[in-house]
């Protein structure tokens, strides 16, 4: 191998390393945004339990 092609490989190699951790970073910050915007919806509200007290509905 000679020296030339030995520089070539290196720099490849290393815009590979940093496009991996581009797209890492941009796949982490996405993951977030949508963990973050998501709420969980509250669940409907329970009517109040009959009470002794109630009229009887007849």
């Amino acid at each position: 191998m000679t020296r030339a092609s030995k520089r070539a490989s290196v720099p490849t190699s290393g815009r590979r390393r940093v496009l991996i951790g581009l797209g890492a970073a941009a796949a982490a910050v996405g993951a977030v945004t949508v963990a973050v915007t998501r709420r969980p919806e509250m669940p409907p509200v329970a009517p109040r339990p009959p009470s002794l007290n109630d009229p009887n509905p007849r």
